[in-house]
């Protein structure tokens, strides 16, 4: 229904936001790197590329919003029930990790939102 776009300017706002969020997602992983956490490294560098690449369609970026927003949410509840564990990302990495699932799970509702918006503009013309 929403064809691909050619630049970021004409990305509706929940697909900017998911570029935002894998940009965020690539430099935090890169951090990892830096501290040698490579476990954490490969989830938030994979996680951060995939959902920016997926920003291209609504389709595409609210299903990979659905996914990355269940991944989070996971690792954020593994990570607060085993404290200490090998998923225990400590006090700040657990809330961001919190964060960054919802706000996956808003990118998804702000794609399907923009595409129920784009299908009754259609259906009134």
């Amino acid at each position: 229904m929403v064809a691909v776009v050619a630049g970021p300017v004409s990305l509706a706002w929940p697909q900017r936001a998911a570029v935002v969020l894998g940009v965020l997602l690539v430099a935090w992983g890169v951090a990892d790197l830096v501290r040698s956490e490579p476990g954490w490294a490969v989830l938030h560098l994979v996680s951060g590329v995939v959902i920016g690449a997926a920003a291209v369609r609504t389709r595409v970026a609210r299903l990979v919003g659905s996914m990355t927003g269940v991944v989070y949410l996971v690792v954020f509840a593994f990570g607060v029930s085993e404290s200490g564990g090998s998923m225990d990302a400590g006090l700040i990495g657990n809330a961001v990790h919190l964060l960054i699932g919802f706000a996956s799970v808003g990118v998804a509702e702000g794609c399907a939102w923009c595409e129920q918006r784009a299908r009754r503009a259609a259906d009134s013309h």
